[in-house]
């Protein structure tokens, strides 16, 4: 645009001085014109004054006036053919310099529509750089996720077989003991009557119901507090993939935003990311605040 206009300056500025020397041409020419139209006048009132003095000269005076006369019209018609060739000179710069015009801003079309179409295709691969890395990033955490859900899962696999096992273990202890003091109660009272055998019978049995609430007790609250992680480690996963999609759409959005602005910045995006990834439904931190399933004694 700059060379544009320093072009069209340029042509003003010689049209100007094209045109201002043309009309001082023809100003002079009116000078001269009439300065020879006021000198034939006072050649002819001379003339006129001294027709009585000077009629024998009035052939030589007939003749130089020819002369004269052939001569302005020689001048007359050079000045013509002059102010034609300047004129003829004049419209040949003017379409010269019209067409080194149309030429100039026909390669600056060209050029802004080759530069229109590099800009497009680096933003189109900036584009699909940003999609490929975000595809991999997630990826990436959709692997991360797996992982953990399937450590997690283990885990708790792992602390129910241990529980289960104590629990047996217990229960066996437990058998063992009330066989124990079974024994010794009956090796102790063997020698009694009737009515003890009735009372011991009976205690017997309310010690074993006793045992048998407690059990079913301490089952119903292992199954309440696994209900209850089973529940949490839902609402997580919920909140996670909640989480997930409102990233994805920011991105998405920025995506957008950058490609309506044509300014596509894949640092920026990742660093987004980066930061939105670090919010704490995706950290591993989340997981860890599980509380372990109490174990349950048995009493006899």
């Amino acid at each position: 645009h700059k060379q544009l206009l320093e072009l069209k300056n340029k042509s003003k500025l010689e049209a100007q001085k094209q045109k201002e020397a043309y009309e001082r041409q023809v100003k002079e020419a009116e000078l001269k014109q009439q300065k020879q139209e006021k000198r034939e006048q006072e050649f002819r009132e001379m003339q006129a004054r001294k027709d009585e003095m000077r009629a024998q000269d009035q052939r030589r005076t007939d003749l130089m006036a020819q002369k004269q006369e052939a001569f302005q019209d020689l001048m007359r018609e050079r000045k013509e053919v002059r102010d034609m060739r300047i004129y003829n000179s004049i419209l040949v710069n003017q379409e010269m310099e019209q067409k080194r015009r149309e030429d100039f801003e026909k390669k600056q079309a060209e050029d802004s529509l080759r530069e229109e179409r590099l800009m497009q295709q680096m933003a189109q691969r900036q584009e699909e750089t940003a999609k490929k890395q975000f595809r991999t990033l997630m990826k990436r955490q959709m692997i991360k996720e797996e992982a953990m859900r399937k450590a997690e899962d283990r885990r708790m696999a792992i602390l129910d077989q241990q529980e289960e096992t104590e629990y047996r273990l217990m229960e066996h202890e437990a058998k063992k003991e009330r066989y124990l003091d079974f024994k010794r109660e009956l090796d102790g009272l063997r020698g009694k009557n009737k009515e003890i055998n009735v009372e011991r019978q009976r205690r017997r049995e309310e010690a074993e119901r006793e045992a048998i609430a407690d059990s079913v007790k301490k089952k119903d609250e292992k199954i309440d507090h696994l209900n209850h992680e089973r529940q949490r480690m839902w609402d997580l996963r919920r909140a996670a993939q909640a989480e997930a999609y409102k990233a994805r759409e920011m991105v998405k959005s920025e995506i957008l935003k950058q490609r309506i602005d044509s300014k596509f910045d894949s640092k920026k995006l990742e660093s987004k990311l980066e930061s939105l990834m670090k919010s704490e439904a995706f950290s591993a931190k989340i997981l860890q605040t599980s509380h372990s399933t109490p174990s349950f004694k048995a009493t006899a």
